[in-house]
C-alpha cells in the first residue's frame, strides 16, 4: 500500500466499500474509501512529508510504514484530519525498539494496542475520557485506534491465522485509544508525570490483555481498595503475574476521589500496588502453577519468598471513566518486560512549539 500507487476506479461508493471489505487485511467493518484528496488532507494535518518513514518491522522481510500509508489507513478508519497528529505520535511510540511491536502483533496472547492520550489536545479533538471511555460511541477514540490496527493488517500483514497467531484476541484489537480524565486536585496528569509541560499532549502505548473491570462499592478504605486492585494484578491466571511486568490502572472518579481524600497521590499509589501485588510460589502452586517448570518466566523470590509482579515505575495510574456504583479497571501487559516495554511520545502539532521534557519521568513508560 503506497499513497503514490495508481488509483482504482469504482462505480459507486458502495462498490468501493465492498472491495475494501473483501481484502484479507480488512478488520471486518466498513471503511471510508481513501480518495486522494482525503489522504492529502490527512497528510497535511500531520505536518510531516508523505514519504517520511515512521518505522519498519522485520516480519516477512523488512516492511516500512510511511506517513502516506498511515494517512491512508487513518482515512479508511474514519479519522478526521485533526486526529492525525495523535495517530503519528502513536506510531512514534510503537516503533520504539523496546516496545517490540512485532511480538505484540504476532503473539498467540492476542494483545490489544492500548493508547492513553493525556493533555489538552485530547479535549481539543473531542476524545472521550468519561463514561464509556473504553466503549463505542466516540469517533476520535474509535477511529484513532482503528487506524493503527488497519495499518497492522494492511501494511504489516498481521492477519489472523497468518502472521497474527492470536488464540482468542480481545475486543481492544479493533481499537483501544482513550483520553485521560482530569485527575483530582493536586495530582499530576499523566503527561506531567512523564516530565512534560502542562500544555503538552502525550500518547502512551502498552500491549495489553482485555481490561478487567473492578468493583468496590461498599465504602472501602483507601488501603482496602488498593488491595482489591492488587489482588487483580496478581491473579495467577494472567501471564503478567509475578513476572516483573507492566500494568495500567484506570481509576474511576469515585475511587480516584477516595484515594485523593486519603492524601494519596499517584506516586504513593504505585508504591503500595507494587508492594501489595507480590505473590509467592505457594500462592502460584495453589492455583496449579509450578514455577520450577518455568523458572525464567517468574521474578526471583526475595529473602522472604515473595515474587515481584511489577515495580512502581511500571504501574501507570491514570484517571478515566464515568460515575456509577464505583468502578475502576486493571489492564495487565500481555507479557514480561524482557519481551515488551510500554512507551510514550509527545504529540507534535504543526505550527506549534516542539514538545520538550522539562523534568525526568516518574514512570518507566517514557
Amino acid at each position: 500500500m503506497d499513497v503514490q500507487e495508481e488509483t482504482a476506479s469504482f462505480g459507486s461508493f458502495g462498490e468501493a466499500q465492498e472491495t475494501l471489505l473483501e481484502q484479507p487485511w480488512s478488520d471486518g467493518l466498513p471503511c471510508v474509501p481513501p480518495t486522494r484528496d482525503l489522504v492529502e488532507r490527512m497528510i497535511e494535518a500531520g505536518g510531516r512529508d508523505s514519504a517520511h518513514i515512521l518505522g519498519s518491522l522485520s516480519t516477512r522481510g523488512e516492511i516500512q510504514l510511511s506517513v502516506g500509508q498511515a494517512a491512508i489507513c487513518a482515512v479508511m478508519a474514519g479519522c478526521k484530519p485533526a486526529y492525525f497528529p495523535v495517530v503519528l505520535a502513536t506510531w512514534d511510540a510503537l516503533f520504539d525498539p523496546r516496545f517490540n511491536l512485532h511480538s505484540a502483533l504476532t503473539s498467540s496472547g492476542g494483545s490489544a494496542l492500548m493508547g492513553i492520550v493525556s493533555g489538552p489536545y485530547a479535549q481539543e479533538i473531542g476524545m472521550n475520557a468519561d463514561t464509556g471511555a473504553f466503549a463505542p460511541g466516540n469517533r476520535a477514540n474509535a477511529t484513532i485506534g482503528r487506524s493503527i490496527r488497519l495499518a497492522a493488517l494492511a501494511v504489516f500483514k498481521a492477519i489472523p491465522k497468518e502472521l497474527d497467531a492470536s488464540a482468542f484476541g480481545n475486543g481492544g484489537k479493533y481499537s483501544f485509544h482513550y483520553a485521560e480524565r482530569t485527575p483530582p486536585a493536586g495530582w499530576p496528569a499523566l503527561h506531567e508525570q512523564l516530565g512534560y509541560t502542562p500544555d503538552t499532549t502525550t500518547v502512551t502505548m502498552m500491549a495489553c490483555d482485555g481490561p478487567r473491570q473492578i468493583a468496590h462499592r461498599w465504602k472501602p478504605t483507601a488501603e482496602g481498595f488498593l488491595r482489591t486492585l492488587a489482588a487483580t494484578m496478581k491473579d495467577p491466571s494472567q501471564n503478567a503475574t509475578g513476572c516483573s511486568s507492566s500494568y495500567v490502572i484506570a481509576l474511576g472518579p469515585e475511587h480516584a476521589g477516595l484515594l485523593a481524600d486519603a492524601g494519596m497521590k499517584p506516586e504513593r499509589i504505585r508504591e503500595l500496588l507494587s508492594e501489595f501485588s507480590h505473590t509467592s510460589a505457594q500462592e502460584l502452586l495453589a492455583a496449579g502453577i509450578e514455577i520450577e517448570r518455568t523458572t525464567n518466566h517468574y521474578s526471583k523470590p526475595d529473602a522472604e519468598g515473595r515474587i515481584l509482579t511489577a515495580m512502581p515505575g511500571h504501574i501507570l495510574v491514570v484517571t478515566a471513566g464515568g460515575y456509577g456504583s464505583g468502578w475502576s479497571a486493571v489492564m495487565p501487559c500481555y507479557t514480561t518486560l524482557a519481551t515488551h516495554h510500554p512507551t510514550s511520545r509527545p504529540v507534535r502539532l504543526p505550527g506549534r512549539p516542539t514538545p520538550q521534557q522539562i523534568s525526568a519521568s516518574q514512570l518507566a513508560f517514557g
